[in-house]
């Protein structure tokens, strides 16, 4: 409930009134659930919890438990409602409730739950209070190093060594340097491949100084694709792990230069056709060019094809000019597909690959209309009948008008069903009034799942329903959609749902609370106004 969480308790007791005398045969715990509670006390309403817990009574279905509103508290670091559920609600604590505690920070609840695990272990030498390696794991992560001390001091869960391999991926170095010197779990190799992909280079120099375990091919490969051109030359320089050609292609598609000259100039991996590919497709002329002048392993037609899909015309007009490999009919129908007109036109008068029929299809699908009529006068490849589907799905009238007047495919039940799925009103009605159809189920169910009752309307008095039975397909998606006002439309004018009513009822009832208006109104309870 939005009062609940958001701590409105003088709402929730006026709701908590209304909703008896408008549902009395339902049990006061019905409204009431522990994911309720738990999103109140991940925001600290100490009153709101108390009246929830101890006034009024919760349940819920399935594995929610009073736990989770104790780790909710905590995990929102507010000490008093943690003091008060220690007290009102809990005899054991859950490990996670001290781990979420410790991982965010909150030392002060932390140290509140670990003195309680000490005095009921004195009174019943019992462990009430556990955590686990995770509460010191998830402190050095964050770079928390006081929290880490606070746990190496009082606990005795300790960590792993996902504790210094997650300090040093996020650049954590004093975190790193303390477990080095007081823990004893030590790291991976995973430790300096992520401090070097993060470029944290006083990281990696510190471990490969004061640790064994080394990295992998990982560790110059991550710092070359995230352009940390000290540390692969330190990495060079200091370790002896390779790095993959494959590695060339990421620093080719994000355009770093100075890394692929460096790596090609001394690292022995080399490059394939892929490097020059991935450069063109993204627009990096600069590496093209230093490819093509230094290496020999050029590229191929998915060079042109990309450079094209993407707008980047002095790209494709370079390997035009320079190259002999070309490119294919994907490179116009990828232009048309994504609006580029000037690609589109410099494709068809200087190549010869031309285009398929997906180039006017995809140019109308994304509501191109100006690339669909140059198509249409320049290219004889045309279209099918997805042109016209796909540009009603997408609401693109003009484009749909266009092809209705000027092309042959037309277009199938698909146009109509999938614009009122979108709905895209207006395009429904060009369609109907030039002797479209579709599914009379299919557009009510959109129209309710959306509360289009412009659409519905439409529908009703325009267009031509064709209704044997009460409509239980829009009837579900009322509920489905939490859309009571368009049930009650629905009934106005299709009559009760009589032979449906168990099917909606149970359909109400499957989403609980969060659809009690509508069992209130198949119950005869509240009548909506519309």
């Amino acid at each position: 409930m939005q009062a609940a969480s958001n701590g409105h308790i003088n709402v929730l007791r006026w709701l908590h009134l209304r909703l008896h005398k408008l549902l009395p045969h339902y049990k006061k715990y019905d409204f009431y659930s522990i994911k309720t509670a738990a999103a109140v006390a991940e925001n600290g309403h100490l009153e709101v919890v108390q009246w929830l817990l101890d006034a009024r009574g919760i349940q819920d279905p399935g594995d929610l438990t009073e736990k989770h509103v104790v780790l909710a508290a905590a995990k929102g670091g507010h000490l008093e409602l943690v003091k008060w559920l220690r007290t009102n609600l809990m005899e054991e604590i859950e490990p996670r409730i001290l781990d979420e505690a410790a991982a965010i920070g909150f030392l002060d609840v932390v140290e509140f739950l670990h003195n309680e695990w000490k005095e009921a272990k004195l009174e019943n030498n019992r462990n009430s209070c556990p955590a686990t390696s995770s509460a010191m794991n998830s402190a050095a992560t964050n770079g928390d190093l006081e929290m880490v001390k606070w746990l190496h001091i009082h606990r005795d869960e300790g960590c792993t060594v996902d504790a210094m391999n997650r300090a040093a991926w996020n650049g954590h170095l004093e975190v790193v340097k303390w477990l080095n010197d007081h823990r004893t779990e030590g790291c991976t190799q995973l430790a300096m491949d992520m401090a070097a992909k993060g470029g944290h280079f006083d990281i990696v120099q510190f471990l490969h100084e004061n640790r064994t375990e080394g990295c992998t091919h990982l560790a110059m490969n991550s710092a070359a694709q995230e352009n940390h051109l000290d540390i692969v030359q330190w990495l060079h320089a200091n370790r002896s792990e390779e790095c993959s050609y494959f590695t060339m292609k990421v620093v080719a598609k994000h355009g770093h230069f100075e890394m692929l000259k460096w790596l090609l100039e001394n690292r022995p991996e080399g490059c394939d056709v892929a490097v020059m590919n991935a450069a063109a497709t993204h627009g990096h002329l600069d590496i093209v060019q230093f490819l093509h002048t230094n290496r020999s392993e050029g590229c191929t037609v998915a060079a042109m094809d990309g450079a094209a899909e993407n707008n980047h015309l002095s790209v494709v007009q370079w390997l035009h000019q320079h190259r002999s490999e070309g490119c294919s009919r994907r490179a116009m129908d990828a232009a048309a597909r994504n609006g580029h007109l000037e690609m589109v036109k410099w494709l068809d008068g200087n190549r010869i690959e031309g285009c398929s029929t997906d180039a006017l299809d995809g140019a109308a699908e994304y509501g191109h209309l100006d690339i669909v009529q140059f198509l249409h006068t320049n290219r004889t490849e045309g279209c099918t009948h997805l042109a016209m589907d796909r540009a009603a799905e997408n609401g693109h009238l003009e484009v749909v008008r266009w092809l209705h007047n000027n092309r042959r495919e037309g277009c199938t039940s698909d146009a109509m069903n999938h614009a009122a799925g979108r709905g895209h009103l207006e395009v429904m009605r060009f369609l109907q009034a030039h002797g479209q159809e579709g599914s009379t189920v299919r557009l009510l169910r959109s129209a309710a799942a959306r509360g289009d009752f412009a659409m519905l309307e439409w529908l009703r008095l325009e267009c031509t329903l064709e209704i044997e039975e009460w409509p239980i397909d829009a009837g579900l998606a009322t509920i489905t959609y939490d859309r009571v006002e368009i049930l009650h439309w629905l009934v106005q004018h299709f009559g009760a749902p009589e032979l449906h009513r168990v099917m909606l009822y149970d359909t109400a009832k499957y989403f609980a609370f969060n659809r009690q208006h509508f069992l209130a109104y198949l119950d005869g309870y509240w009548t909506v106004k519309v």
